[in-house]
């Protein structure tokens, strides 16, 4: 498995995106980086330029991008902006093809949070017809959907593996597929059933945090989950990324975190 960092929940940069952290992710031992998707897209063409030049001069590829929307944008409910929506799912996904991303993660936790009052029925046929069309431009670019489930503290839609395989279902592409992510698996107290009936199918990338304070991962023995985990991700023989997307102690403190969280990743998932 290939074992990759986030950068949207580090210490923010002058960019907003982090890439900034690209070497000291290198020099950590990752294969990888995944950038904010929605930040990447609201870059300059210079800016932009010049995050390119530092990810190649760090010889670190960006196998997939996060945070697909930004929080701002709406996707169900009775006003949503159409055209405001389609720009900002184009523009992030040129930039990402751009980049050579193999995988786009669709949480956007926010952006698809149902009204109150408005039908959760209709708020999900909404996100399906959604996802189908994001499916067909992402196809055009060679990008593979991971549709995310959040927690409830952050959305009132999509918060397990299975609702996430039932949206994917709906939206009966063959480019949007699923996510799991520990973090928000773990605040749910899901169980790995849904994993191990869909993952073989659906299952294409994964997200990784301590769930005490959202933190890095160190070792085995700080959670009794890991096991159970790992073990589910091994019977699916599952040969995907793995994401640390968490939040380390301090700016200072980030390089020694991030090359121990690395390490226990890689011997966790192999």
């Amino acid at each position: 498995m290939l074992i990759g960092c986030c950068t949207n929940m580090l210490p923010k940069t002058e960019s907003g995106t982090g890439y900034e952290y690209a070497a000291a992710i290198r020099k950590a031992g990752f294969d990888y980086i995944e950038l904010p998707a929605a930040q990447v897209n609201e870059l300059s063409e210079p800016a932009f330029q010049e995050m390119l030049a530092c990810l190649e001069a760090a010889s670190l590829p960006v196998y997939a991008c996060n945070n697909f929307f930004p929080a701002c944008l709406k996707l169900v409910g009775p006003d949503v902006d159409a055209g405001r929506v389609r720009e900002s799912f184009q523009g992030a996904l040129e930039r990402a093809a751009r980049m050579r991303c193999r995988y786009v993660v669709f949480g956007s936790p926010w952006s698809k949070t149902c009204p109150d009052g408005f039908p959760a029925r209709r708020a999900f046929e909404q996100l399906a017809l959604w996802c189908q069309e994001i499916g067909w431009e992402a196809r055009k670019k060679e990008i593979i959907i991971a549709l995310e489930a959040n927690n409830r503290q952050e959305t009132n839609m999509i918060t397990t593996f299975a609702q996430a395989v039932s949206l994917a279902k709906a939206a009966d592409h063959p480019n949007v597929r699923c996510l799991q992510d520990y973090y928000h698996w773990r605040v749910e107290g899901d169980t790995a059933d849904s994993l191990l009936a869909c993952g073989r199918e659906f299952l294409v990338h994964s997200h990784f945090a301590r769930l005490e304070g959202r933190g890095f991962p160190a070792g085995m023995e700080e959670d009794r989950c890991y096991h159970t985990y790992f073990q589910a991700l091994k019977q699916l023989d599952y040969q995907g990324g793995i994401s640390l997307e968490g939040f380390p102690a301090s700016r200072e403190s980030f390089a020694a975190e991030a090359a121990r969280a690395c390490r226990f990743l890689r011997q966790a998932a192999n």
